[in-house]
């Protein structure tokens, strides 16, 4: 049993365990950790909550100043009072500072089989992660796999960025009874997808279903749109004639992750201005995880005016 662990796992498991008495499901969480006192903190927070199903209660992990600084949110202390949100420090001598120590963290046995107990089902978003409030699609169509995430190769038969992923609990605990991850090896979702490869019983989203869950890298089949057929019905899609002809031709996951803190956009999602203005019409929640600055935008004096 690692040292640092103990003096939080009896709080964390409290809270946990009130779920039990409230409307939420105790076999599901999802988890944001994060240190860093961001603005963004609070209203993240509270859309995830708001896209999530929900049967979902949510977790933050994070510092003390983190923790100050969502609370200074008034929605989220009454999230907190309702039992949806449950806010707790990291242990002091634990850090999720750079892609090693998060590597770590999440490959901690004790982290699963004993902090986050009775929980199965877990999604673990970040700062640069959504889930977009016009999909179509929702976190529990994902509930048969043991693993979803961004794919790293649109033809991969498994693996997913663990930014925004889905795991199967269990399985994880099932990897990391019989496997331990060296310090400073591959980071921890390539580590724990690769392990789950060899888990006789793993059932893994191959990266065409990855793509349908989240979007990073590559871009994914295009939407079509459905004329109504004679008899009334519409065809196999769940888009409509007349009503969601904007979405036709366009790549449109459950929602997006770009890493480095909103500051890696790739092409094939990002790098047209056409694709942009529809991610912005059918995620304009996006933006919260964007590096942006309207500074560089603004037209002849303006710009000195504006970075006062």
């Amino acid at each position: 049993m690692p040292s640092y662990f103990p003096c939080r796992v009896k709080l964390v498991a409290t809270l946990i365990a009130s779920i039990s008495n409230t409307q939420f499901n105790t076999s599901k969480l999802a988890l944001l950790v994060e240190t860093r006192p961001l603005s963004v903190l609070a209203p993240l927070m509270l859309h995830f909550i708001s896209v999530v199903p929900p049967d979902w209660p949510f977790l933050f992990m994070g510092s003390h100043e983190s923790i100050e600084a969502i609370n200074n949110s008034f929605a989220i202390r009454q999230r907190v009072i309702e039992g949806k949100l449950a806010l707790t420090p990291i242990p002091a001598n634990m850090s999720v500072q750079g892609q090693e120590m998060v590597s770590r963290f999440f490959t901690t046995l004790y982290l699963y089989e004993e902090v986050l107990h009775p929980v199965e089902w877990l999604l673990v978003f970040q700062t640069d992660s959504i889930i977009c409030a016009n999909s179509k699609r929702e976190l529990d169509d994902y509930l048969e796999y043991d693993w979803v995430g961004a794919p790293w190769s649109p033809n991969s038969a498994w693996g997913g960025n663990g930014g925004l992923s889905l795991r199967r609990v269990s399985r994880i605990i099932d990897v990391l009874r019989n496997y331990t991850r060296p310090h400073n090896a591959e980071p921890e979702d390539v580590w724990l997808t690769e392990c789950l490869t060899h888990h006789p019983e793993a059932k893994l989203a191959n990266g065409t279903v990855s793509l349908t869950f989240s979007g990073e890298l590559h871009s994914g089949v295009p939407e079509k749109v459905d004329k109504m057929r004679s008899n009334g019905t519409l065809g196999d899609t769940k888009n409509v004639r007349g009503i969601d002809d904007w979405r036709e031709g366009f790549y449109e996951p459950m929602g997006y992750h770009t890493g480095g803190g909103g500051v890696w956009l790739h092409a094939p999602i990002w790098g047209t201005p056409e694709l942009r203005r529809h991610i912005w019409s059918y995620c304009p929640e996006v933006k919260m995880t964007l590096d942006m600055d309207v500074e560089r935008y603004m037209p002849g004096n303006c710009r000195s005016r504006w970075g006062r």
